[in-house]
Parts: C-alpha cells; sequence; structure tokens
C-alpha cells in the first residue's frame, strides 16, 4: 500500500512539473511532409506568447497529426477535440458566431490577393484577359473545405476541389486542370518546393484575383482567457515591430515575385462575411 505521504509527494511533483511546462496550445501541423504553410503560423503564435509570458506565465505548443485538411480540422473545433486550440482560418459569418475570433489579420490582409499556379504549356494563355468572365471556362483547382471554394463558385467560375492538398500540383502538373489560385504571400515556398517534383510547374504572369479574406486565429468560444492573452500578444508585436518583422522574413519576397503592379487585378465578391467591421483593422494591413 503507498502511504499518503508518498501520494503527496507525487501530486505535487505532477503539479509542478505542469506548472513549469505552462499551458498547452494547439496549432496546426501540415498537410504533407513538404507542406510549409503552417510555419508562418506557429511563428506568429509563439511570438504573441512570448510577449504575455510575465504576465501570464509560460506555454508550450504542439501541433496536431499531419495530413489533416481544413475541413477535418473545422470539425474537430466543433467537437472540441483539443482544449487549446488555436487555428488560422479565413473568416466567416458563421465562424464570427462559432467560436470566439481573435481579431488580428495574422497575415496583414494579403490572402486575399491571389495569383495562379498553371502548367507552363498554358503560361501566356490569360494575358489578354480583364475580367472574371474571361476565366470562367478555365478549370480552377481548390481544396475541400476551403472558403476560397465558396468564394470562387459564387463568383461564377468552374471550380474543381481535391481533398488532398499535395494532390492539387500533381493534377495540375498532369494538365487535367488550368489553374491553381493561391495567396501572395504562400506561392513562392510552394513554387520552390513543388517544381522540383513537377518541373512544368509555373506561376502565372499575368492575372491576379482580389477578394476581401481576413484570417484570424480561432479557438472555442468558452477560451476567453487564453485568447486575450494571444490577442494582447499579437497587438504588442505589432507596436514593437517584432510582427512585422516576422511577416516581412516570411512573406516580403513572395510579393516581391509576383510583381502585383503588373498583373490585371480581377475584383470579385466575398458573400460569406457582412459582420466584420474591417475600419479597425485597417492599420495592421498592408
Amino acid at each position: 500500500m503507498i502511504k499518503p505521504v508518498i501520494i503527496s509527494i507525487l501530486y505535487f511533483t505532477v503539479i509542478s512539473v505542469c506548472m513549469a511546462q505552462g499551458s498547452v496550445f494547439t496549432y496546426k501541423g501540415p498537410e504533407s511532409k513538404e507542406d510549409q504553410r503552417f510555419i508562418y503560423m506557429q511563428k506568429v503564435l509563439e511570438l504573441a506568447l512570448n510577449k504575455t509570458k510575465e504576465e501570464y506565465g509560460d506555454f508550450r505548443l504542439q501541433a496536431t497529426a499531419e495530413g489533416i485538411n481544413q475541413g477535418r480540422l473545422l470539425l474537430q473545433m466543433h467537437k472540441s477535440i483539443y482544449s487549446n486550440y488555436f487555428f488560422r482560418v479565413s473568416i466567416t459569418d458563421e465562424l464570427l458566431e462559432d467560436f470566439r475570433v481573435i481579431k488580428f489579420p495574422i497575415d496583414r490582409g494579403m490572402s486575399g490577393y491571389r495569383v495562379a499556379f498553371t502548367n507552363k504549356k498554358r503560361q501566356n494563355s490569360y494575358c489578354a484577359i480583364n475580367n472574371k468572365e474571361g476565366i470562367s471556362k478555365a478549370i480552377i483547382a481548390q481544396g475541400i473545405g476551403w472558403l476560397d471554394s465558396d468564394i470562387l463558385k459564387h463568383n461564377g467560375l468552374n471550380v474543381y476541389t481535391i481533398a488532398n492538398y499535395k494532390s492539387i500540383f500533381e493534377i495540375l502538373s498532369l494538365d487535367r486542370v488550368d489553374l491553381f489560385f493561391r495567396g501572395i504571400n504562400e506561392i513562392k515556398a510552394e513554387y520552390e518546393t513543388e517544381r522540383v517534383t513537377y518541373p512544368n510547374l509555373v506561376i502565372e504572369p499575368c492575372i491576379a484575383l482580389y477578394y476581401p479574406l481576413p484570417r484570424f486565429f480561432v479557438t472555442d468560444k468558452n477560451n476567453i482567457e487564453n485568447a486575450n492573452r494571444v490577442e494582447k500578444g499579437l497587438k504588442i508585436a505589432f507596436e514593437d515591430g517584432s510582427f512585422n518583422k516576422l511577416w516581412e522574413e516570411y512573406f516580403r519576397d513572395s510579393i516581391e515575385l509576383v510583381n502585383l503592379q503588373s498583373r490585371t487585378l480581377i475584383k470579385l465578391d466575398n458573400p460569406y462575411i457582412k459582420r466584420l467591421c474591417f475600419c479597425k483593422l485597417l492599420q495592421y494591413c498592408i
């Protein structure tokens, strides 16, 4: 029989270890081994938590399992699979209602500017286009569960959805779809990674889409204290310049690569967000 004094020692040892490790914050892991998109989100969350460590205490970060797509992640959020899960998502009125939203645009609003991957045999096929009708017959690949898919469909474009993010590059390389639009913050890293496997993958040079697409961290509605901590940390990091420094490190080269000023910008409507006031967020955007 274990003596009460030993039980007490074990109990307080476990409590002390947990306190030393701090709160566990879960973030979205990669969808494939080559997927680098999650790294910036991890760094932003880590930055916000470090900025508030003196007030709130230590923390630990852990990623979700590899290979979980966005649709499944949203289901996990609804089912509260993780107790302290912060997931970056393109916001909608529905998500504003369902989750606690940290209203800070962690990509500075640039995800609303979209340029496309295409097969190099189609590299110059879209240079004469100046409106959405001009690309209405093109088959545009997007991921299942992505808000972008719904936005493009709403605007009358021909969207083919695919469950596996990695597979989109493969079918584009095989010329089974025409275009795969990405945020101007994402495309450089993806191009450098995927062109090794798919050498006929190119960045379409002439057009860009734009629609409002604020991306925020969301968490469970009841996760109030941790949500307040993340929001406070993000604002501190923005004010002291460390947030913009991180953003520049990850995305400045990608923005310069796409040369947005030289492209025909086609504006689309985003009907899924009407309740958010953008006026208070513009100070954080590019």
